[in-house]
């Protein structure tokens, strides 16, 4: 069941920036909180009933041209990376954003088309800020204005993308549809068309179309070109394409291009009225899951099993060089000493092979049963071990536990110059259920 389609639209307030609403129709309109006027274009066509979008054009010539853009992430340019102080908007300044972006967006509304892009990015970046998690007006807002402001069609063009998401999220169709009417599907550029045939697919699943999918997003990743930030998406979709078709098999294994279970999950709860994946879900997250645990006990045990095999190689060796030496009737002393030095080292690898065999199997089984939690590197150490000139150094964690922030830490194989690469980086983590500070990577 979908609900109707409202015959009004949301702007942000160029005044208070809060989310307001508006006619459809547009005109002058007033925020009901500032009570700032402005005027908004006519969205009318919208409520007419609109029928299921045609088919992009799929000619070799302009598939070859998309795939030729695809694999280039999107960079902030330098004017945005400067009032940002980075590439991404920094953590207490989500109200400085949001200035930059009503002052983009009145100079968009000029026509100034490097405002546009900026714009386009920054409505993006700011959707995704953890606060916008509970402001789903604010979000549909954003993108709203935006599309208003627009100078260039492939910036129009990707907030009617994530209009269309967003009224799928509400169990839209109608609007749906009507923000699919509104574009292009035969966009030269890789972003236009991605959003095109993601937003395509979308209304598609809602009619249960599995053939219709598959043959807007192709019937494995890569066979039709998808820009990087819809990939994952896109995947979900496909697999869920196979899966109303009946084959459940073939769509745990598409699922299988997801970077992780966690993607698949936020997906589904993302769109929850699609009801994607039921059946092949379960079979995909317990494949990842096993292979996690088979990764984990690698990652675990190879520090203790190598030098383990590597020890008790060389004391088998020196065992039977010192059997030789016996055997020879010379040197007894010799051999000896060789047959002690081999057999400790034969028994200090054995111990260390079973320890890593029994770490290993406790990281497996942590990455299974473990608590999933996020955390934060924030320091790292050299333990003073190295393994093929490879340092293992040991990375000091604030982990965000049930009870509140805790400290963990984990020892990890690490090239020098790669180190400073990862303070600060946010991570998952597995977390034994009765020693928190016991953790491992969840990758």
């Amino acid at each position: 069941m979908y609900r109707p389609t409202p015959t009004d639209r949301l702007y942000v307030c160029p005044v208070c920036a809060s989310a307001a609403s508006a006619p459809l129709h547009g005109g002058q309109v007033a925020c009901s909180r500032c009570r700032a006027t402005c005027t908004l274009p006519d969205r009318s066509e919208l409520l007419r009933p609109a029928m299921m979008p045609p088919m992009p054009s799929d000619d070799p010539m302009r598939i070859a041209q998309l795939r030729v853009q695809d694999g280039r992430p999107r960079i902030p340019s330098p004017t945005l990376q400067a009032v940002l102080g980075g590439t991404e908007i920094q953590p207490g300044r989500e109200q400085e954003a949001m200035l930059i972006w009503q002052s983009l967006r009145a100079r968009a509304q000029q026509g100034d088309v490097a405002a546009s892009e900026d714009m386009s990015l920054l409505t993006l970046q700011i959707a995704q800020l953890p606060s916008m998690q509970s402001q789903p007006e604010l979000t549909q807002a954003l993108s709203e204005s935006a599309l208003d402001a627009a100078v260039l069609p492939r910036h129009r063009q990707e907030q009617l993308g994530k209009l269309c998401r967003l009224a799928a999220v509400q169990g839209d169709r109608a609007r749906l549809l009507g923000l699919l009417s509104l574009m292009n599907p035969a966009a030269n550029d890789l972003d236009s068309d991605s959003e095109y045939r993601v937003s395509a697919a979308i209304a598609a699943a809602m009619e249960r179309d599995g053939r219709r999918m598959l043959a807007l997003l192709g019937p494995q990743k890569d066979a039709i070109p998808i820009d990087d930030s819809l990939d994952p998406l896109a995947s979900v979709l496909r697999a869920h394409a196979y899966e109303v078709l009946g084959d459940v098999t073939a769509a745990a294994q598409i699922l299988r291009e997801l970077p992780n279970p966690r993607m698949l999950q936020f997906i589904q709860g993302h769109f929850g009225s699609l009801g994607l994946c039921p059946q092949s879900s379960g079979a995909y997250v317990q494949g990842e899951t096993q292979e996690g645990s088979l990764r984990a006990a690698a990652s675990a045990g190879g520090i203790g099993i190598t030098f383990g095999l590597g020890l008790g190689l060389v004391g088998l060796i020196m065992l039977v060089v010192a059997a030789g030496i016996a055997t020879g009737g010379d040197g007894i002393e010799a051999a000896f000493v060789n047959g002690g030095i081999g057999a400790v080292l034969f028994v200090i690898g054995a111990v260390l092979f079973v320890r890593g065999r029994a770490k290993g199997r406790h990281a497996a089984w942590l990455r299974v049963h473990g608590l999933p939690l996020a955390a934060r590197i924030v320091n790292a150490q050299p333990t003073g071990t190295m393994i093929n000139d490879v340092p293992i150094y040991r990375f000091m964690l604030q982990v965000a536990g049930p009870q509140g922030p805790y400290a963990a830490s984990f020892n990890k194989l690490q090239r020098e110059h790669e180190v400073a690469l990862l303070l600060g980086r946010d991570v998952r983590v597995r977390a034994n259920p009765t020693k928190l500070s016991e953790v491992i990577l969840e990758e």
